[in-house]
Formats: C-alpha cells, structure tokens, sequence
C-alpha cells in the first residue's frame, strides 16, 4: 500500500487471535464443530469481500481509461492516426499496475487461519508439571478458569491493520454477531479475549501451514516480556535463540511475535513452536532455548509461561 512505501516500513504481517474458553458443559467435539463452521463462513466472507474488491477496482481502471482517452482527444493530444483501442488498452494497463503497486488489493487477503486446543491432561515430568501449572495460573490472570471448560484459540493471519475494519463489517454486518455459526460457537462460549501480534521472526513451515493427515505434533507457546533490556537488542537476542533451537531440535516451526501497541493484554511476546509430539522433544526443546544465552534462559524458559496445545484445524 502507498502508505507503506511512502514511508518506508514493510507491510506488517498480524496475527489476530480470539482466545476462548468453552462452558463447563459443553464437549470438546462441540466446540470444534462450531468453530469449525465458523472458520469456513470467515474464510468464504474474506474470499468474496477480495473478489468484490476486485470487480469494483476494474470499473474504475476501465472508467477512468475511457475518460482518459476522451481527455487526450479534446486536448487534440492523439494524432488522427492513432488506433484508440490500443491507446484505452495501454493506459488501461497502467492503471492496473498502479492499483497492484499502491491500492489495498496488494495487502487484502487472508494469508491463513487456524485453531488450537489447550491441552487438558497435565504432564507426568515434574519440570513440565511445574511449568503447565505456572501456565494454567497465567491464563486465570487472564480472567479464565483452567480445567472449567474446554480452551482454544483461533489464529487468523493477515497482512496490514486494513483487515480491522473489513473483519469486523464481515462479522457484524455479513454474518451477523447473534446468528449463523458465530451465533452457535458464541453459545459455548463463557470468556473470550481478542488479540494482535506483529510477527518479528518465523522458521519452518507457516504458522497455518496445513495439517498432515499422519503428523503427530504439538504445540508450543511461550508467553513473557522483555524485562529492562532494550527492544531492538531484545528482538535480536530472541531470533537468535530461535536459530539455535532449529539448529539443534527437531523443530517445525518457530515464530516469534510482538503484542501491536494497545491491542490486548497479557505478556506482550509470544514464541511459538511446532514440534513433534511428546515430553521428550519439548524438554530438549525447553534445555536448548535455555543453553541459549540470558535471554532464554531468564526471561523466556524461567519467567516465561508455558502453554500447550495442539491444532485442530
């Protein structure tokens, strides 16, 4: 978009998140199958809302072509030689390629969504019983009640803040808050928090890569703040650890992301990790970060908090 370029800054790549948790009486297998349609309904709104995009930037190309080249004639800009039709169809093209290089065609698109299930069932390692417990206490601090219900969240990534307002007029105005299959997830619903992350740093397949039929996989999330360290040496020190860790495990994926100002609450960095599933791979993954340097080993593996999962869709 030209208000990126104009300014310098790459298109930032977000990461909404809906954290939720389910009533205490309601089944894992119902919330996935709410989620799951309603998962398919944003998905179905986004495609379209970028397929009207579409439609409408090519009246305007082909509108302001045809005004263009009336606007050549009455100024007696053409020769009487010149074939309109290939004139219409050049400025036509050039006006496409200015929409493709500064209108929000270039970002609009959901680059991929996901769910994750929090895990239930504690560890039997004690340091990992330690830890799972210190993470089910961050997501009370949250407002949550650990093991009253069933905890997912929904990942919807995208590039650039536009989205804000398309999701919400998709949700609001298309689907509709109380109806529909937002209307049936939000009646298993008890608590929700809404969330947005800039990514800083990813290795591996996508965070929403999708998911193989036979991979048995977790998910890991780290959840802390930087401390008194400063924010660019901070980052580094992170995205270095994540190369190590790749280096050293059998690891999936690794992304690293940062809390958009003002947006949400909680720890304001969150490292995610893929990894195949089991105590074994997440405590190697667990030693590694923390043999990584004063980073991981204070302020990501000692006070950051621990959350397990795996994706269900």
């Amino acid at each position: 978009m030209d208000i990126y370029h104009s300014l310098d800054l790459a298109v930032p790549q977000l990461l909404f998140t809906v954290l939720y948790q389910a009533g205490p009486t309601v089944s894992e297998e119902a919330v996935t199958r709410t989620v799951t349609a309603l998962h398919l309904d944003i998905r179905h709104q986004a495609q379209t809302v970028g397929e009207e995009l579409h439609r409408w930037l090519e009246r305007q190309y082909t509108q302001r072509a045809g005004e263009t080249i009336s606007h050549l004639q009455h100024l007696s800009a053409l020769s009487a030689q010149a074939d309109l039709e290939q004139v219409q169809q050049a400025v036509l093209r050039d006006y496409r390629q200015l929409g493709k290089d500064i209108s929000t065609e270039s970002v609009w698109g959901m680059q991929g969504a996901a769910e994750e299930a929090f895990r239930e069932e504690v560890p039997s390692h004690p340091d990992l019983v330690r830890r799972f417990a210190d993470g089910r206490e961050y997501q009370a601090s949250l407002g949550f009640k650990p093991a009253q219900g069933f905890m997912h969240e929904t990942w919807l990534l995208f590039r650039s803040s536009v989205h804000y307002d398309i999701m919400e007029h998709i949700v609001r105005d298309r689907m509709g808050i109380y109806q529909g299959s937002h209307g049936a997830h939000i009646q298993n619903v008890t608590r929700t928090m809404f969330r947005t992350y800039n990514l800083i740093h990813q290795l591996g397949e996508p965070l929403t890569a999708g998911m193989a039929r036979d991979s048995q996989m977790q998910e890991v999330t780290f959840a802390f703040n930087k401390g008194p360290i400063q924010y660019s040496p901070f980052r580094q020190e992170v995205t270095s650890l994540m190369e190590d860790v790749a280096g050293k495990t059998s690891l999936v994926h690794a992304s690293f992301w940062q809390r958009k100002l003002g947006l949400g609450t909680g720890k304001e960095f969150v490292l995610r990790l893929r990894l195949p599933a089991g105590e074994a791979p997440l405590l190697e993954v667990i030693s590694v970060i923390a043999g990584a340097g004063r980073v991981g080993k204070e302020t990501v593996v000692k006070r950051g908090k621990l959350l397990l999962g795996k994706r269900v869709l």
